[in-house]
């Protein structure tokens, strides 16, 4: 089951949102430098896609080995982003693959 987790962000300003698993990955089991992970936000849940952001592994030491991943959001992505409430969620999209590790609502206000 994900883990809930509720941001609230500025808009025109850049981000970094950081992930970490609650349970490190198994990596006699798992590969995690093979996931491919994404930020998807959406208008509203089930609604359509309005914001993406790719995942890499955090720039921390053993970020592979801790389950670690960043997600860089720019401040034009942020700027077209609206004030309102939108739902995210962070998943694992590997062919097969459709896992929700987090997600919340994300609060989108100016200053």
């Amino acid at each position: 089951m994900a883990e809930p987790y509720d941001l609230i962000l500025l808009r025109n300003c850049d981000y970094v949102v950081r992930m970490r698993m609650h349970q490190p990955p198994d990596l006699a089991v798992v590969i995690p430098s093979e996931w491919t992970m994404v930020l998807e936000v959406r208008q509203t849940a089930g609604g359509s896609t309005v914001l993406t952001s790719n995942g890499s592994f955090a720039a921390v030491p053993n970020a592979e080995t801790l389950g670690v991943w960043d997600f860089t959001l720019t401040a034009q992505q942020t700027a077209s982003l609206t004030r309102n409430t939108y739902v995210y969620a962070i998943r694992r999209t590997n062919s097969g693959y459709s896992t929700v590790f987090t997600k919340g609502q994300l609060q989108m206000e100016s200053f």
